[in-house]
């Protein structure tokens, strides 16, 4: 069985594997030119660059010493990896744990030194390695559970998987270091060290893969949210919501919210679009600060919004829409350049379960609106009748 091993040499198999994640790699860094450079990608970036590098420097023990080689590819490795922790942490909008990574690159350092310089020592270099690794993929793997959603599902899986074959990879290469030994140099040519370059090689560039796999994940995200947020006001368009109500629990009672600006056309024929947008902009501002903390906040079209809230939050905060009203004048009067004063109506209509409940709770929500507003456009009538009379 070992027969077809013996003509095969380790450099060559971790050469080939060296190549193809120095590729992925590659595509990594050039996914920052085809859109938005995001922070995440630059760490991804370096983390890939570290590992692919740790990993092919193995191979220059062919020409320098093994302990010079070592000394800067296992590091190297430990790195990697470390950048890939803080990377995602910038997914997840979590400050990076520097203060956790840090001393492990520390130890990956130092560990190097002291048993390839001073104390040349396998054991001691493979348990050093092992040590740092073993602890930094746990704390991805933590994070990785928490990217499990959504477009990050897959990669996140995908990548739980391979940090589990990491660890696995190298405890089984500890324990036989421990018992046999093993080589002076990982490029003798030995079937052990062939498996050892064959697997290694695998799951770096598995690696590297699950890392170009949440590189698109990214992407898919902030393409997802572009297409979820109206361009103008930033809160939620008819997408969004619609995302967001997917993700609504359907037990879970609620109150449509429907508002509307009154004369909005007015406001654009008398001072131009670029004071209504200013209009639009500023209600969606208000909108978002009165709100209850959670309520969905969107669009639906012209100035048309929406706020869906919990019945929790209703009654928590059950002043708002009044509180909205009183200051809505004041924002616009410190924001307009030009003298605008704009009233809002205002429709509600609460739901049980939003699947089936909402969109009929929608359309009550918009009756109600245009039963005030029609209430309120009589009302201004009949005192222009009193006051001419």
């Amino acid at each position: 069985m070992t027969d077809w091993l013996l003509s095969i040499e380790p450099a060559t198999v971790g050469l080939a594997f060296g190549m193809a994640a120095l590729v992925v790699s590659i595509v990594i860094a050039l996914l920052g030119r085809v859109g938005e450079w995001s922070r995440s990608l630059s760490w991804w970036v370096g983390a890939s660059a570290c590992m692919t590098l740790g990993f092919l420097l193995n191979m220059l023990q062919v020409a320098l010493p093994p302990s010079i080689v070592l000394m800067i590819a296992n590091p190297l490795t430990v790195v990697g990896v470390c950048l890939f922790s803080v990377g995602a942490r910038h997914l997840l909008n979590q400050p990076p744990a520097l203060a956790q990574l840090l001393p492990l690159i520390a130890v990956a350092a130092l560990g190097s030194v002291v048993f390839t310089v001073i104390w040349p020592n396998l054991v001691g270099r493979v348990f050093t390695q092992v040590a740092c690794l073993t602890v930094v993929t746990l704390l991805n793997m933590s994070l990785l559970r928490q990217l499990d959603h959504g477009y990050y599902h897959f990669p996140a899986r995908f990548l739980l998987v391979v940090n589990g074959l990491l660890v696995l990879f190298m405890v089984v290469r500890a324990g036989s270091v421990l018992v046999s030994g093993g080589p002076e140099t990982v490029v003798v040519v030995t079937p052990f060290n062939t498996l050892v370059y064959a697997v290694s090689g695998a799951v770096i560039l598995a690696y590297l893969t699950g890392v170009l796999l949440l590189c698109f994940a990214e992407k898919q995200t902030l393409l997802r949210r572009l297409a979820a947020e109206d361009s103008l006001t930033g809160v939620l368009n008819r997408l969004g919501l619609r995302d967001a109500l997917d993700a609504w629990p359907n037990n879970q009672p609620g109150v449509a919210n429907v508002f509307d600006i009154d004369h909005f056309k007015r406001v654009n024929d008398g001072y131009g679009h670029e004071a209504g947008d200013l209009l639009l902009k500023t209600f969606a501002q208000a909108l978002r600060a009165t709100a209850p903390a959670g309520a969905i906040v969107a669009r639906l079209g012209g100035d048309e919004f929406c706020v869906v809230e919990t019945a929790q939050m209703r009654r928590k905060n059950a002043d708002w829409i009044d509180n909205l009203k009183q200051q809505l004048p004041t924002r616009l009067e410190l924001a307009a350049p030009v003298a605008i004063s704009c009233k809002v109506s205002h429709g509600s209509a609460r739901f049980n379960v939003i699947e089936g409940e909402f969109s009929e709770a929608l359309r009550t929500a918009d009756r109600a609106l245009y039963r005030s507003k029609a209430r309120r456009a009589l009302r201004a009538k009949e005192a222009e009748t009193a006051k001419a009379a």
